[in-house]
């Protein structure tokens, strides 16, 4: 699927680390507790709106937010917090919020007033400047939406306040789209191309119909790998949605059937495993996401990496590190890049084969860039295997 593969790297960090050197965050705070401490100390709110289940979620955990430049960066100025968005009082609290998509940040005043939101994992620069920018009001959403309702519609400004709005899930990102296109003449420039591309989130949004009509300019500026990934993504989203968790399967496969008819198979095997990780059911899961990857992605690195990452993530028997290092390395033998490469080592390190290990990681490194955060990230890892 396009832009979230859940790719969980496991760098083993204690939470007493990371609280020393990251984030610090309110683990056990009420929501009332941590309005009350930004109030006292005059500090902003960063929350991170997360489920239990969700891989990106997870990564941010793992690799954003120990990092001692995030912490060096925003610890001065906010009260950082984790809640769960499907248990206890997360439950009203993404229903007051409108949280429909993991991990959404939510940024707050010390007075409790939401100024501004975003979703999705990110790379530590990014998300640093994320929190930094917001403490500006110049860069908050609600400062930007109400410049828009009060008639703001010069371009470079719509430009930015369509993006805003597309990473706040708010209903003014389509509206904000269709007026900015009539005034650049609909003009299909690789910059507008770009923004119509980011923007598309619904196969019932504008720039997935403008996308349709014009798929070879879109397919010449996004290549045509990205616009199928894409096609399948939103389709995946739609399917899901009429799927509602699992009690309407039917409603599921209709939708497949109907965008993609030669994916039923693959995307319903894969919405039943996808089912299995939303509830926890491990056990299950082991045997199906195997029978999964020896079925349908035997040729596609990145199914074959998430399954593998899963199991890496959540067993530690030997007989199923051992599954999902073969499924690991055939994705590596598909196509070699940095991420399969480090959920190799990984494996290799949690079966205790530290030679592979070694031998992995360096293969990791030589695929990534000079100062790159990637390079950072297996240059610590590599410390951790003795």
């Amino acid at each position: 699927m396009k832009k979230i593969i859940f790719i969980l790297l496991v760098i083993y960090t204690t939470t007493a680390m990371a609280q020393e050197t990251g984030l610090h965050i309110e683990h056990d705070a009420t929501w009332q507790q941590i309005l009350d401490k930004a109030k006292q100390e005059n500090k902003f709110i960063l929350l991170d709106a997360y489920a239990s289940w969700c891989g990106p979620c997870k990564w941010m955990a793992k690799e954003v937010f120990p990092k001692k430049e995030v912490g060096d960066a925003l610890n001065p100025f906010y009260i950082s917090a984790k809640i769960d968005m499907e248990k206890g009082e997360g439950i009203e609290l993404a229903k007051q919020f409108e949280v429909r998509a993991y991990p959404t940040y939510l940024f707050f005043n010390s007075e409790g007033i939401l100024v501004h939101r975003s979703l999705g994992s990110m790379p530590t620069k990014e998300f640093i400047e994320l929190c930094q920018n917001t403490l500006k009001p110049e860069n908050q959403f609600v400062v930007l939406k109400k410049q828009y309702e009060t008639g703001k519609r010069d371009t470079t400004f719509l430009r930015n306040f369509a993006i805003k709005a597309t990473d706040a899930q708010d209903s003014l990102a389509q509206p904000a789209l269709k007026v900015f296109l009539p005034l650049v003449q609909y003009e299909l420039s690789p910059a507008n191309i770009q923004l119509i591309n980011y923007m598309t989130n619904s196969l019932h949004d504008t720039g997935y119909v403008i996308m349709q009509q014009n798929l070879e300019k879109f397919t010449t500026v996004l290549g045509k790998k990205h616009i199928d990934d894409l096609k399948e993504e939103l389709v995946w989203n739609e399917a899901k949605k009429a799927g509602k968790k699992g009690a309407d399967k039917a409603a599921f496969k209709k939708i497949i059937q109907q965008y993609l008819p030669n994916e039923v198979n693959l995307l319903t095997a894969q919405y039943e495993i996808s089912l299995l990780v939303r509830a926890g059911n491990w056990g299950v899961y082991l045997t199906k996401a195997e029978e999964f990857a020896n079925k349908y992605c035997q040729n596609d690195w990145e199914r074959l990496n998430d399954i593998a990452n899963n199991f890496l993530e959540n067993y530690s028997t030997k007989n199923a590190l051992q599954k999902a290092l073969k499924i690991s390395l055939r994705s590596v033998e598909v196509k070699k890049n940095y991420l399969n490469l480090m959920t190799t080592a990984q494996l290799y390190q949690k079966l205790k084969d530290n030679k592979n290990a070694k031998i992995y990681t360096l293969k990791a490194f030589d695929n990534t860039t000079e100062n790159s955060e990637e390079r950072a990230t297996v240059e610590e890892f590599i410390k951790t295997i003795k």
